[in-house]
């Protein structure tokens, strides 16, 4: 039982390792690029800003 439940958290922990690194990826290349690919799909990053910064820009 204790190796079932050591498999399933090392699944977990390198689920949750892959997401992270995902979503880091994402976040850095549409700051670099302003935008990231799957495969042979180009998407286009759009930052919002919050409503703090443009009021900020504003003054």
């Amino acid at each position: 039982m204790s190796k079932l439940l050591a498999v399933i958290g090392l699944l977990w922990v390198g689920w949750f390792i892959g997401w992270v690194h995902a979503h880091i990826t994402v976040a850095t290349e549409c700051r670099q690029l302003g935008a990231f690919f799957v495969g042979k799909t180009v998407f286009r990053c759009t930052a919002i800003e919050s409503q703090d910064q443009e009021q900020a820009s504003n003054e």
